[in-house]
């Protein structure tokens, strides 16, 4: 049994991120809004921006009225002198947020959240624009970073299909994390079961498809699972549920499974949290190589 700290393997990212942000030679101006009060948004701000501050980067922390965001991404979006945007969600826990996360500009959306972006994903597009295919699209930044640390614990393979012949689960289908997610995996060959609170869903390929397998059926036979539900309702997974050669991820701010799943499987990453900030600043230099940097 394997219990990976996603911090160590942050690290190793975090000092190439920040060769390649002195190799620029030029100041990355980086904009985060939060509007509430809604404490892991609050935790989560102040670590984005120690993070992005020791790296080299200008982080502009500003705390907004939620009714004031709307006209604030779009000054930021307009200032040729704002290179990312970031937004910490949520902010009014509806559609309201959805709309929002869209009218970030899609050369300054670090999060890779708006439409521009999610369409790529959807379509299996990897080029960021179709003038210049040698530019890489960006990649939602959690989803990114659940992929990085199975690559380096050497749990996602290589070629053009690195998952082939993989089964995983994944409990969360928000247009933000899961469902990206879900998307990705089985554009690299695994066959994903998504779990919300709307039943269940078969992805292959990218694309979903009604499926009739319950959670005990998903879970009994999968490679690796992924849990992200914020509720306290949700039935925490079991031992007994998970082969014991299964690797299990938790991304959410709760624990999903029960304390005693970690020894009993091969591999379980109690959070993604420190690799999300990492994957974020990838996605800001990225960004910045692609249409702000002459």
């Amino acid at each position: 049994m394997q219990i990976v700290d996603p911090a160590e393997i942050a690290k190793k990212y975090l000092q190439r991120l920040k060769e390649s942000v002195t190799r620029l030679e030029r100041n990355m101006q980086i904009v985060g809004f939060i509007a509430s009060d809604d404490r892991p948004s609050v935790s989560y701000a102040n670590a984005t921006r120690r993070v992005f501050t020791d790296a080299g980067f200008n982080y502009d922390l500003r705390h907004v009225k939620r009714l004031e965001l709307e006209a604030e991404i779009i000054k930021a979006n307009a200032d040729e002198d704002v290179h990312g945007i970031f937004i910490y969600f949520p902010v009014f826990s509806n559609q309201e947020d959805d709309y929002l996360r869209n009218l970030v500009h899609y050369t300054k959306d670090i999060e890779a959240g708006s439409l521009y972006w999610t369409r790529k994903l959807d379509t299996n597009d990897r080029s960021a624009t179709d003038k210049d295919t040698n530019k890489k699209a960006l990649i939602p930044c959690t989803p990114l970073a659940i992929v990085k640390v199975l690559d380096d614990i050497g749990e996602y393979g290589d070629g053009d299909l690195p998952l082939a012949g993989k089964k995983i689960t994944i409990f969360n289908r928000s247009q933000v994390i899961g469902r990206p997610l879900a998307i990705m995996m089985s554009n690299d060959g695994a066959m994903v079961l998504s779990f919300d609170e709307h039943g269940p869903l078969e992805f292959k390929a990218g694309a979903p498809k009604e499926t009739s397998l319950d959670r005990s059926s998903a879970l009994a036979q999968s490679d690796i699972i992924i849990t992200g539900v914020p509720g306290s309702d949700f039935e925490l997974v079991k031992p007994e549920e998970v082969p014991d050669d299964a690797v299990c991820i938790n991304f959410s701010s709760e624990q999903n499974f029960t304390e005693d799943v970690k020894s009993h499987v091969r591999a379980f990453i109690p959070r993604v949290g420190p690799m999300t900030v990492a994957m974020c600043m990838r996605n800001t230099i990225r960004l910045f190589e692609h249409f702000h940097h002459e």
